[in-house]
């Protein structure tokens, strides 16, 4: 596969795209991000890249997330929660099927996964589907794996350093980060914490804000494995200081790939 300019998607942190090869988190592979912390920055780290796709109509899909995202962060930082697919499953062979399905569909613009176990053979499969499209991959595991080899192109270590985000680059075409970047990403998504609780979230100013109706729920719920696809409306959120209570999501706009095994 011949690279090209429009190979990578530019992370919003200019030190950081200048460690990155191709300028920014690359497109049709494999990134690995490793953090022993869930809720630390990682997804305000990746929301400036995941602005791009889904303004251009491309899927968000998040695959197995620890935590149910919440919508109106993503609505404040100009992504319309309505490109955002979120799939569970309980089995963990479903969890790999449906984010392998995601990558080879060509309809998602991302696929963020985070798996509860893996093992090499997965991972090449995984990078081997991210190659044949165009999305942005990042698979999200323990600092654990740090000192085994990985097929995945890009691994980056994921800590905290007092208020800001250090990121490690351990693995990369061409030579080591020697020291590992502080990114102040609270600051780059608009101090809007995605991973904390609700409560906790500035809204936006009104002339930030999609409407109320985009801000409150995220497009589809894919519980997978099941006997049927049942699709709901997973967004816990408060869009103008409106509770809105989970329930079936109305839409029967079709996303564009399989996630449920007839």
């Amino acid at each position: 596969r011949l690279a090209r300019a429009d190979d990578a998607v530019a992370s919003g942190f200019a030190s950081l795209d200048r460690e990155l090869p191709g300028g920014g988190w690359p497109k049709a592979a494999l990134t690995e991000l490793l953090a022993d912390e869930e809720g630390i920055g990682e997804l305000r780290l990746l929301l400036p890249a995941l602005k791009r796709p889904a303004q251009s109509g491309k899927w968000i899909v998040l695959v197995a997330p620890p935590y149910i995202p919440y919508a109106p962060a993503f609505a404040g930082s100009s992504i319309d929660p309505a490109r955002v697919i979120v799939i569970e499953a309980q089995e963990e062979k479903q969890r790999w099927w449906a984010a392998e399905q995601v990558l080879r569909s060509n309809s998602a613009g991302a696929l963020l996964f985070w798996p509860k176990t893996l093992s090499d053979q997965r991972v090449r499969r995984l990078q081997l589907a991210a190659q044949e499209g165009e999305a942005l991959a990042f698979l999200f595991t323990s600092t654990a794996r740090a000192a085994q080899p990985s097929p995945s192109p890009l691994r980056i270590q994921l800590s905290l350093s007092g208020n800001r985000l250090s990121v490690d680059i351990f693995k990369r075409r061409g030579s080591m980060l020697s020291t590992p970047l502080l990114l102040d990403v609270a600051a780059s998504a608009a101090d809007q914490p995605i991973e904390r609780a609700p409560s906790a979230l500035r809204l936006p100013a009104k002339s930030e804000r999609l409407s109320a109706k985009r801000m409150a729920s995220f497009h589809r719920h894919y519980p997978v494995g099941g006997p049927q696809a049942r699709i709901w409306n997973r967004a816990l959120a408060r869009a103008d200081e409106v509770q809105r209570v989970p329930g079936p999501d109305p839409r029967e706009k079709d996303a564009g790939f399989p996630l449920a095994r007839e």
